[in-house]
C-alpha cells in the first residue's frame, strides 16, 4: 500500500508560512496552513512556470537537496559556464527539470494516479521547458535566471509561499503528500489549473529536508 502511517513531513516555513505539513497515525492531515504574502514576484515569466523553475531550483544539492543536480549553484554554474557561456542558466534548469521529475515519478510509482508538478498529465512542465528554450534566444535573460540563482532556503521558501494560498487537506502516503484529487476536466480548466499551481507551490514551501511529493489524484 501507499499509505504509510509512521510518515512524517518536516516543519514548514515558520517565517513564511504557519503551521507545519504532518501526516498523522490516520494517514491525514487537517490542513490550517496559509503561506503569508511575500511580495516575491518576477515579471516576465507566468506564474506556473516560476512555481516549476522555483521548485526546481529549490531541490537542488546546495539547497534542500531532494535531487542530486547542480543547475545554478556555484559548481553547476562554473562547469555549465565553461561549456555553454551564453545559455549556462537555462541548461541548468534543464538538468534540474530532469532531475526533479525522476525524482518525483520514483516516489509515486506505485500510484499510477498522481498528478505531481512535473508530470505529463498536468501543462505545467512543458509550459517551463518552452520558456527556457525561449530563453535561450532571447536577447536579454530574464531577470528570473539571475533570482533563483541568488537563493537561499528562506528566499526560495519566501517566492513559492507568495501566493498566500492555503493548500487545503493533505494526506501522507508514504513518499507522496496528496492534496486533493482532480477530475479529468479540471486538466481543461484555466482557473483550476492555477490553483492546482499554487496548491502545489506552497507545499513545497513547507515540506522542509525530508521530501514527499506533493500530488493530486486523477479521478477516474
Amino acid at each position: 500500500m501507499w499509505a504509510d502511517p509512521q510518515a512524517r513531513v518536516g516543519p514548514g516555513v515558520a517565517r513564511r508560512c504557519a503551521g507545519r505539513l504532518r501526516g498523522r497515525p490516520s494517514g491525514t492531515a487537517p490542513a490550517r496552513r496559509r503561506c503569508e504574502r511575500s511580495g516575491v514576484t518576477t515579471a516576465g515569466a507566468a506564474a506556473e512556470v516560476r512555481t516549476v523553475l522555483g521548485v526546481a531550483r529549490l531541490g537542488e544539492a546546495d539547497l534542500r537537496g531532494w535531487w542530486s543536480s547542480h543547475g545554478l549553484d556555484r559548481a553547476g554554474s562554473f562547469v555549465l559556464g565553461r561549456a555553454f557561456p551564453r545559455t549556462a542558466a537555462p541548461a541548468g534548469l534543464e538538468l534540474d527539470i530532469l532531475s526533479a521529475r525522476r525524482r518525483h515519478d520514483d516516489a509515486l510509482a506505485r500510484r499510477s494516479s498522481a498528478l505531481h508538478l512535473f508530470s505529463d498529465g498536468l501543462p505545467f512542465r512543458r509550459q517551463a521547458s518552452a520558456w527556457l528554450s525561449e530563453q535561450k534566444t532571447a536577447p536579454v535573460p530574464d531577470p528570473l535566471l539571475d533570482e533563483l540563482a541568488g537563493w537561499d532556503i528562506s528566499s526560495a521558501e519566501a517566492s513559492l509561499c507568495a501566493g498566500g494560498v492555503d493548500i487545503g487537506p493533505a494526506q501522507v502516503l508514504a513518499d507522496g503528500l496528496r492534496l486533493g484529487r482532480l477530475d479529468r476536466s479540471d486538466l481543461d480548466d484555466d482557473a483550476e489549473l492555477a490553483s492546482v499551481a499554487l496548491r502545489l507551490s506552497a507545499a513545497y514551501a513547507g515540506l522542509g529536508a525530508a521530501f514527499k511529493a506533493p500530488c493530486f489524484d486523477l479521478a477516474g
